[in-house]
């Protein structure tokens, strides 16, 4: 049998379909994609929210930054960088 090619998105919206048609349990739907009834119910809940377009991959990269400052912070210290260049290191 020869490998079939498919993105991930277009098999969680054949996820979703079959899961619509009520022939399958989510345990079997879930075994058959071989993904865990967590995704599964994941997968759902963000079709049913956001529509097809939920199904898209997610970035992974942190909303927030732990490390960031504010910017009137920031635009203090460039200003005294500025205002006295021999300040910090050489």
């Amino acid at each position: 049998m020869p490998w079939r090619e498919s993105c991930a998105v277009d098999q969680r919206v054949s996820f979703i379909s079959e899961h619509r048609t009520g022939l399958w349990t989510m345990t079997e739907l879930c075994e058959r994609y071989e993904i865990s009834r967590k995704t599964g119910y994941k997968w759902l809940e963000r079709y049913r929210l956001e529509g097809p377009g939920g199904l898209a991959d997610r970035s992974h990269a942190a909303r927030v930054h732990g490390r960031a400052r504010p910017q009137h912070i920031v635009d203090a210290i460039v200003g005294l960088r500025l205002e006295r260049p021999s300040w910090g290191p050489r």
